[in-house]
């Protein structure tokens, strides 16, 4: 069973976000492009800048470690709120700057492609490997499963955040880039404030309802999308 759940957490972590990125620059060329910047961002905001911080926030800071201890809601808080700030940023400067020219709903879909893909590979696809190359499981079998239908709750969920803050810039209402920073700091607050009262289980039927939500907003807003472009030919 352990072979089973690494290579499901494989093949949500791994597989499905190449397939997807691949399906994409097949179906349109021009789509490498976001799902490119969609992955530099998630690296450089979240792993070269956020990660680092924390870290040396939570060595050096003696207040922070306290904090973290003593005051459960406001660390949940305060990890929610600094992902939301530095990859719904991220994503705001990094669409502005470099996709002047791609800010479709079917180019924000392929920059959450990009950005969620890479987190689910960094994140989950390459440890899930390394247990199966060697056999090793320091885990249980449904924890494994569990962490590859994780994966595809924050696929889902990175995609529509790319959506809203492309559509952000697309229309010029910034009440959805606002939309975006709530909710990912509400999916990351529940996600580390409620994990010990909902257990492992709990927590990720919260999130798989909640990325059908969000999916039911992107196959919204594409199906928009496209209705609009017909009437314009």
């Amino acid at each position: 069973m352990n072979i089973l759940g690494c290579v499901f957490e494989i093949l949500c972590s791994i597989i499905l976000p190449l397939t997807l990125a691949v399906v994409f620059c097949v179906r349109k060329k021009e789509s490498w492009k976001p799902i490119l910047f969609g992955a530099l961002t998630f690296s450089f905001f979240q792993v070269l800048i956020r990660v680092p911080m924390l870290q040396l926030v939570l060595s050096k800071t003696a207040w922070f470690i306290a904090m973290s201890a003593t005051q459960p809601i406001l660390y949940a808080l305060f990890l929610g709120g600094t992902a939301a700030l530095f990859e719904e940023g991220g994503r705001f400067v990094v669409m502005a700057l470099f996709l002047k020219k791609q800010r479709s709903v079917s180019d924000g879909i392929a920059f959450g492609v990009g950005h969620g893909g890479i987190e689910a590979i960094l994140f989950a696809g390459i440890n899930a490997v390394a247990m199966l190359a060697v056999s090793v499981f320091p885990t249980t079998p449904d924890l494994l499963f569990a962490a590859g239908l994780e994966r595809l709750s924050a696929i889902t969920m990175q995609i529509a955040f790319s959506v809203m803050v492309m559509k952000c810039l697309r229309e010029k209402k910034f009440v959805w880039l606002l939309i975006a920073f709530v909710l990912h700091t509400a999916v990351d607050f529940v996600s580390v404030y409620a994990a010990a009262s909902l257990g492992t289980w709990g927590i990720e039927v919260l999130l798989l309802a909640t990325a059908a939500l969000m999916a039911w907003f992107v196959c919204s807003e594409y199906k928009k999308s496209a209705l609009s472009e017909s009437k314009g030919s």
